[in-house]
């Protein structure tokens, strides 16, 4: 497999209907989103079915109350119909923020929680910002601005984007820890529901690409989530063959993957079939820890199905697969 090497960033794209109008003193522009934490059933095996292992689940088994981010239009007026990079605009993940060196990116947060009626926040890796743009509570300072947005309340966010911020970044909620089981307050419980999404930054010399992947390894614990049947491990709200998102590339084309990973688990992210050059060397397997991302570019040149998974077992098991189809 040819490529190019690793860890680069998306190129810029569309926003995810950023305002980019106003220029900034950093020489680049204002990026503006308007998110906000929804609430909504989900169900993470929507084919009832383990398309490897071919055990069975019924929708009770499999379905919970989640949340996650949703981009809208200026002032929460409506939902957008969808995002560039992670198709419907269904918030797990939530979108992906793209900006470049010297933007300004600008979020205005509404937490529209109605389920759990939980406090919830936005905190970013990557990009600069100041201590009132941080978005983590603790209860040694629980009034520092925008770590608890009530249900109702909203808040705005600002981050610097500087020439060390290009890469692929982890956004997520950071606030006040709470608890569904009988275990006490889980830390970033609102990412484990769905809270999470990624920051896209580039330069000039970021490269285009022709078509980008984008997938967000978590898992959920019934432990921490009662309703459901067994601990899920998932790609982008969805668990098990045939449910987690299926990658579609032609031969000869360049794509770039951004795999990202949030929660207490480290994953191996593989594909069949493929390498690519990361850091130096030819790799088909990468490690990565909690809210730890990889980007990587290869030209495709090997038609067929294959598998895309994490390769601990237990993960693997747990639902963390997918279906990689190349055409000619």
């Amino acid at each position: 497999m040819l490529t190019t090497a690793g860890g680069l960033a998306l190129r810029s794209a569309v926003p995810t209907r950023a305002s980019a109008a106003a220029s900034v003193p950093h020489g680049g522009v204002l990026r503006e989103y308007w998110l906000q934490a929804d609430a909504f059933l989900h169900n993470l095996v929507p084919t009832g079915l383990d398309g490897m292992m071919g055990t069975r689940y019924a929708p009770h088994q499999t379905s919970y109350w989640a949340l996650g981010y949703r981009a809208y239009t200026p002032g929460w007026g409506q939902p957008l119909a969808g995002n560039d990079a992670l198709g419907p605009n269904t918030g797990i993940p939530g979108p992906v923020l793209r900006a470049a060196v010297g933007d300004t990116i600008r979020i205005h947060f509404r937490n529209n929680d109605r389920h759990y009626r939980f406090p919830h926040s936005i905190h970013p890796h990557g990009v600069a910002y100041k201590p009132k743009s941080d978005g983590a509570w603790t209860a040694l300072d629980p009034h520092k601005p925008g770590t608890a947005i009530e249900v109702g309340e909203s808040y705005t966010y600002e981050y610097t984007v500087a020439p060390s911020s290009v890469g692929t970044w982890p956004y997520h909620d950071h606030s006040v820890p709470q608890a569904l089981g009988k275990g006490g307050p889980v830390m970033e419980l609102g990412a484990e529901l769905g809270l999470f999404g990624l920051l896209a930054i580039t330069d000039a010399q970021t490269r285009p690409v022709d078509r980008e992947v984008c997938l967000f390894m978590h898992d959920l614990y019934q432990d921490d989530i009662p309703v459901l049947a067994q601990d899920f491990d998932c790609f982008n709200g969805r668990a098990f063959l045939g449910n987690t998102p299926t990658i579609t590339a032609r031969v000869g084309e360049r794509l770039r993957w951004r795999v990202a990973a949030l929660g207490k688990e480290f994953h191996a992210f593989h594909i069949h079939g493929h390498r690519w050059l990361f850091n130096g060397r030819h790799d088909d397997t990468l490690v990565l820890g909690p809210a730890t991302t990889v980007t990587f570019d290869f030209v495709e040149d090997n038609q067929g199905t294959w598998l895309y998974h994490c390769h601990v077992t237990d993960h693997f098991m747990g639902g963390m697969v997918g279906r990689y189809v190349v055409k000619a």
